[in-house]
């Protein structure tokens, strides 16, 4: 990677990826070999596989004892026959293809899925080192242009839907013009209302970049993000995520990634963000009912430093007390949500993450779960338009 620019940098070739790949074909070569050499001698073929989720390695064995086996066995020769032609051609294929070589011996998508990754993490190298791709679904809208290796160019502002964030391997060029910040949205209507309104060019604080992965994030576009985020430091990258366990936890696997994809390089955007909405945000964007006794949500406010008191809140009648418990615009987390959150604090407790400047998520998340509240990224505004509460933010990132 060379910059050329303080806004233009330029893809010359990875070694490192081109070794990976050299290092994946011979070790693809050597299973193919043990397994002739065993069919000539009559043996049993065999295949090791190491498990993401154990970090075991057991033998695939043909033949075997269970159809289940047997199945697995045959599942992950192919994908390593269809991952050998990928790498001598040169070529990129992705999950999706392979699903289809055979779609009734995979059974699931999400079982092809299992067995690349887990063929990466054997092999010690990332899945894109297997020239194996998820299919896109990552969005970029913005004064981005990106000029990929076969000289094709991708202008981000002329889709008002976003543009298709390339795998970074087919990239040549990336411009990024007078982009000043760049915000990952979690939701995908979210974005595509703020980039067909070209907020990104509206933005009180300056011309930026718009990036969806429509829910929990791809490697593809972690990986686009890992590239802007190492080429140019110097702009900042803001997650808008719901107020949710789920929405922090997409929050961190852009951070710091996910545990079942550690062995992944080059995914992670360490300089990242949480722009919001936090307790702050939604507590000062709803309104308060009475309640005979607020004793209890006085001490809760009290901790937590927030005070609805009658002024603030022109709905409650004279002399009533008010509860701190917002309506309208949240929800009551699931059991699921909070076993999601309680998991969050245990992995924040062994390993601290966070941002200088940025809300206590430890905080945040204790918050959430006493109060029993999540909400939507919209609730920081009921219109429905988000412009001036991002505006605001952007244009003074503190908390």
């Amino acid at each position: 990677m060379e910059r050329q620019s303080n806004s233009v940098v330029v893809f010359n070739g990875d070694a490192t990826r081109h070794a990976q790949a050299r290092t994946v074909k011979a070790k693809i070569e050597d299973i193919l070999g043990e397994i002739i050499d065993a069919l000539s001698e009559n043996r049993v073929l065999d295949i090791p596989l190491r498990s993401r989720r154990s970090g075991n390695e057991s033998l695939l064995r043909f033949p075997a004892s269970t159809g289940t086996e047997v199945k697995r066995f045959t599942c992950v020769l192919l994908v390593l026959h269809l991952c050998y032609e990928a790498l001598n051609s040169g070529h990129v294929i992705t999950k999706r293809n392979i699903y289809y070589q055979n779609p009734d011996l995979f059974g699931s998508q999400q079982y092809v899925d299992s067995l690349v990754d887990d063929i990466a993490f054997t092999f010690g190298v990332g899945r894109d080192a297997l020239n194996i791709v998820a299919a896109y679904k990552g969005l970029i809208a913005g004064s981005v242009i990106i000029t990929l290796k076969n000289h094709s160019v991708i202008d981000c502002s002329s889709d008002e839907n976003g543009s298709l964030i390339p795998h970074a391997e087919a990239i040549r060029r990336v411009d990024i013009g007078e982009t000043k910040w760049i915000l990952v949205i979690e939701k995908e209507a979210t974005f595509r209302g703020l980039a067909a309104s070209g907020y990104y060019g509206l933005c009180d604080a300056g011309v930026g970049v718009l990036v969806t992965a429509k829910g929990f994030p791809d490697l593809v576009t972690r990986q686009f993000l890992h590239i802007l985020h190492s080429a140019f430091p110097q702009i900042p990258i803001y997650a808008l995520v719901d107020y949710d366990p789920s929405g922090i936890a997409i929050m961190l696997t852009y951070k710091c990634s996910s545990p079942g994809l550690s062995h992944e390089e080059s995914i992670t955007i360490p300089g990242i963000l949480w722009l919001g909405p936090t307790s702050t945000d939604i507590l000062g964007h709803t309104r308060y009912h009475s309640m005979p006794n607020a004793s209890s949500s006085d001490d809760v406010s009290s901790e937590y430093g927030y005070d609805p008191s009658p002024s603030t809140s022109p709905h409650s009648p004279p002399g009533d007390s008010l509860s701190a418990i917002p309506i309208e615009v949240t929800t009551h987390l699931s059991t699921s949500d909070r076993r999601k959150a309680i998991g969050i604090l245990r992995r924040l407790e062994s390993q601290p993450i966070g941002s200088v400047g940025e809300p206590d998520l430890v905080h945040e998340l204790q918050l959430m779960l006493m109060l029993n509240i999540k909400a939507e990224i919209q609730a920081v505004d009921e219109s429905g338009d988000m412009a001036g509460w991002l505006d605001d933010k952007l244009s003074n990132y503190h908390f």
